[in-house]
């Protein structure tokens, strides 16, 4: 009898029918980077007449949100090829729950503790619950807007209904799951359009949000890489690239368009957006791309840094001021935001590393060890049900007779939208 360790539930859950891909690895650091970034630039208001002329200050960084959404759509469907229904939501639940709850949760400690550290955020068990259970509330700290407690997790509560709808689609074979999906944000985007004055409350609207198309183009690319159709000549890539990343942060000033408009997030978010993926993902098909290690981690840690970067911000901030480096001179404004973003790094490495990373693989061991250890205790004759069954039982269960490898379904481990 050999006592299955915790590499035999890792090797299982590292089983994948699709290769990692590295350049939406950096997609995925470069959005973080952005989100990030944007907030750092707005830590001093009186900073900012001089970050718009240095620092691209104007820039549409708040977008790398979008880029987010669009990365998502595409990794869901690639890496989910052969995933059921129940296993894809204990999956996503395992990636994207228990650091938020714990960055949620030290936050609202924080605010209990000193309310000022957070000038923005307003707490209340209503709102703690509210942001726990990713469910849309109008924020009285954040000036009425749908943001919980965690601000960066508003995304999350759009990102959580996304995965409602794709394990809907995964009972359906994988070339109907794109037709699916659009069709139900089109009902759903539609539905939001036509009830657009019967006062439903910003709640209910933000289930409608156009933005769910993003997921959509996401899925769309993912369907033609899975086909190989994606053989782009490299300066058509090239093109898609700098022409989707330089939209996104420019956007179409010479337009005029009407912000929040349909139009303006179509042509200005969403386009943009796709073409990057596409762009980035036709070239790696065609060409591949070099490693670069520090971006590839930052890639990795990317669903750290989202969450935790507004701790790393507020600490930035409080240190710049204590130690008097706050001046009213360009060089200060400069000098600022490189010391913020330093401390966004080492923020995220720290939050990955110590936080992230080990919960993710503990949750991951002891769902792979379940699910590896129901086919073996069925072969010595235990079909008691499993979940009944504690886990130190389970990690001693015996392998003989032996017993055929079990291939898990299609993953994509370090492949998610979100980290």
């Amino acid at each position: 009898m050999r006592r299955l360790g915790w590499l035999d539930g890792w090797n299982c859950l590292k089983t994948a029918t699709t290769p990692q891909l590295i350049g939406v690895q950096y997609l995925r650091a470069i959005a973080a980077l952005m989100v990030a970034y944007f907030h750092a630039l707005i830590q001093f208001p009186q900073y900012h007449p001089s970050l718009s002329r240095y620092l691209f200050a104007d820039a549409h960084l708040a977008n790398g949100v979008d880029l987010f959404f669009v990365i998502s759509g595409f990794i869901m469907l690639v890496s989910s090829q052969r995933t059921l229904p129940g296993d894809f939501v204990v999956r996503r639940i395992i990636r994207i729950v228990p650091l938020y709850w714990t960055l949620t949760t030290v936050l609202a400690l924080i605010l209990l503790w000193h309310p000022a550290l957070f000038r923005t955020t307003v707490m209340g068990a209503g709102y703690f619950a509210k942001s726990l259970l990713f469910v849309p509330y109008s924020n009285p700290g954040q000036q009425g807007q749908l943001f919980p407690l965690l601000a960066p997790g508003w995304s999350l509560n759009l990102e959580m209904f996304f995965y409602a709808i794709f394990a809907c689609a995964l009972f359906v074979p994988l070339n109907r799951r794109v037709v699916l999906a659009g069709v139900t944000f089109t009902i759903l985007v539609g539905l939001g359009y036509l009830l657009r004055n019967a006062a439903l409350g910003a709640e209910i609207d933000f289930f409608f949000n156009f933005r769910l198309f993003e997921f959509l183009f996401g899925m769309m690319i993912a369907q033609f890489y899975l086909a190989r159709s994606l053989r782009f000549p490299a300066v058509v890539s090239l093109i898609l690239i700098l022409g989707g990343f330089l939209t996104l942060l420019a956007g179409f000033p010479m337009l005029h368009l009407a912000g929040g408009s349909t139009l303006q997030v179509l042509l200005e978010n969403e386009l943009p957006a796709a073409a990057l993926v596409l762009g980035i993902v036709s070239l790696e098909a065609k060409r591949g791309l070099p490693k670069l290690p520090f971006l590839a981690f930052l890639g990795d840690a990317s669903y750290s840094m989202y969450l935790s970067h507004i701790f790393s911000l507020g600490a930035a901030s409080k240190i710049w001021l204590m130690t008097g480096l706050m001046r009213p001179t360009t060089s200060s404004a400069v000098e600022f935001v490189f010391f913020a973003l330093v401390f966004v790094v080492i923020g995220t490495a720290f939050t990955y590393r110590v936080l992230e990373q080990p919960m993710l693989l503990r949750l991951q061991r002891l769902y792979a060890l379940r699910r590896t250890a129901v086919p073996q205790l069925e072969r010595v004759g235990i079909t008691q049900d499993v979940r009944a069954i504690p886990l130190r039982f389970i990690a001693l269960a015996p392998e003989n007779p032996p017993v055929p490898a079990v291939r898990a379904p299609g993953t994509a481990s370090g492949m998610n939208p979100v980290g």
